[in-house]
């Protein structure tokens, strides 16, 4: 079991170019359809979410700590596509990368669909090399299937070849387990984040403990390694002005700018919302320095 002591020395072992390394060799594979590079990325015990939401793609237990699902994984949404990122910025928190970016999918010449997408990476050591353990990728499916659709009878080809993909490699319940994706909190939870920031610009407090599942919840720093409480969020005085938001399961990940001191800042918050009340029960803001911090 890792001990405080020894995960601080963890981070300290691998720099931020070590963990911008490690990520950049996964678009880098996608592209070149280099299936054993980006297989070598993972963690023996790795746990792929994409889009969150749906069901994770997680060694099967059957089989120790086998790459299958992973494969798999590959094989269906990988393989047949053309895929390129347009990454617009990294947040490098320890060994966590939160990655805001547009992912360019072409599912065949005329059926091109820009997925707007926050990335997180959750990195760990295995045997001294620097590994993939979770990728949790925040993305729309509603309107991803949307796009998708303005093809017309291309559309329907792509769809189709796509679900027949599935089935192969994943079998029904893998496509059940994909299509959970398409559910979760939605606007409303959009709705949340909104006034939670709202709160925020208006320093009301009241208001913003409202907002959460518990009046003392926690703001998670994962640049410092730190928690924050709600008072100090708002102590730290500064604006924040929305970009894009999505909503994956029962989260909603947001882009956003900070000004403080005539200073502006970016970053991305992940939420984490009660999918019956829609209160925030988890939040981490993903941003360079000590942006919140007096």
């Amino acid at each position: 079991m890792w001990t405080v002591a020894s995960l601080c020395a963890l981070k300290l072992m691998y720099t931020r170019e070590d963990c911008l390394a490690l990520v950049e060799r996964s678009p880098a594979a996608v592209a070149a359809h280099d299936k054993q590079a980006w297989l070598d990325m993972f963690a023996r015990n790795y746990s792929v979410e994409d889009p969150v939401g749906s069901l994770p793609h997680v060694p099967d237990p059957r089989d120790g700590h086998a790459l299958e699902p992973l494969s798999r994984f590959y094989d269906t949404f990988i393989a047949p596509n053309d895929i390129r990122f347009h990454v617009e910025q990294d947040f490098v928190c320890g060994l966590q990368v939160m990655r805001d970016l547009t992912m360019e999918i072409r599912m065949s010449p005329r059926v091109v669909v820009q997925t707007p997408m926050h990335l997180l990476y959750e990195l760990c050591d295995e045997q001294g090399e620097l590994k993939i353990a979770r990728l949790a990728a925040h993305w729309e499916m509603r309107a991803i299937a949307k796009q998708q659709m303005a093809y017309g009878l291309a559309s329907l080809a792509a769809s189709m070849r796509s679900t027949v993909r599935i089935l192969r490699y994943l079998g029904l319940g893998g496509l059940r387990g994909f299509m959970q994706g398409a559910s979760g909190i939605g606007d409303t939870g959009k709705q949340q984040v909104q006034a939670f920031f709202r709160s925020c610009n208006d320093a009301d407090i009241d208001a913003l403990q409202g907002l959460c599942s518990a009046a003392d919840m926690q703001v998670a720093l994962p640049s410092l390694d730190e928690q924050i409480s709600l008072l100090q969020l708002l102590t730290a005085g500064g604006q924040f002005s929305l970009g894009k938001m999505l909503a994956a399961g029962n989260t909603v990940s947001a882009s956003y700018s900070y000004t403080r001191d005539n200073r502006c800042s970016k970053g991305v918050a992940l939420f984490q919302l009660e999918p019956q009340s829609a209160s925030i029960t988890r939040l981490n803001l993903y941003c360079r320095g000590k942006d919140f911090v007096l």
